[in-house]
């Protein structure tokens, strides 16, 4: 892919908003994406392409389970994005001339607007903040895939919460509610079948089992999710 085809697709939104989530979660997949960005998964199948195209992106696999992560490469790409996101988020600059001012300000408006209607993929951030120094203490006492796989129980858990509040705050109904909080259903899903290939793989090679905190905390948030969902 050309420089000017890369520019191209990283001054659009969905994949400026993919890159962003992606550089969030560190590892996710495709479905989780398309979710993310409010887009089809045969359209966020070729954003992926074309970012793997670019060097940005990297696919690996545990199983039969395909992860998308940025690479080094990308991990750049993700910090110019921010600090451009950023830059377009302030108030536009006092120019002489209302008009000028007015477009300016306008502009400044539109192309902020891709990177504001990516806040739901941003919870990630609120709820690590929550995690407190005692849990980070417990946490680092797990085995590499215990931790990894709580990790990402957790953070699962804080965006279900962080959609679920926002939706409240909205007065939205249990239809609409269900619409956003019904799909992460299948997120669960994804992670038992993580356990149990983790689980399966340790016992084959005779290694720690998975530490005993990971499957109440995914049964915590399937809880929640169907309380959620009730409510």
């Amino acid at each position: 892919m050309s420089e000017e085809d890369a520019e191209k697709l990283f001054l659009q939104e969905k994949p400026a908003l993919a890159l962003l989530f992606i550089g969030l979660t560190e590892k996710t997949y495709a479905s989780v994406i398309s979710k993310e960005i409010d887009s089809t998964f045969a359209h966020t199948t070729r954003i992926l392409s074309k970012m793997e195209d670019c060097g940005i992106i990297r696919f690996t696999y545990k199983g039969r389970i395909k992860f998308v992560e940025l690479t080094e490469y990308g991990k750049k790409v993700e910090v110019a994005l921010k600090e451009f996101r950023d830059l377009l988020q302030k108030a536009a600059p006092s120019i002489e001339g209302s008009d000028t001012r007015n477009e300016n300000t306008k502009a400044s408006s539109v192309l902020s607007g891709s990177f504001v209607a990516g806040r739901e993929a941003m919870a990630f951030e609120v709820s690590r903040e929550r995690v407190t120094s005692e849990a980070e203490a417990e946490k680092r006492e797990l085995d590499p895939q215990s931790a990894e796989i709580l990790e990402k129980i957790e953070a699962l858990y804080g965006k279900i919460e962080e959609i679920y509040k926002a939706a409240l705050e909205k007065g939205e109904d249990r239809a609409s509610i269900s619409r956003k909080l019904g799909p992460f259903s299948r997120d669960i899903g994804m992670l038992q079948a993580l356990i149990e290939e983790t689980e399966e793989r340790k016992g084959a090679e005779g290694g720690t089992p998975i530490d005993s905190r990971v499957k109440p905390a995914l049964e915590k948030t399937l809880k929640y999710l169907e309380a959620c969902l009730r409510n």
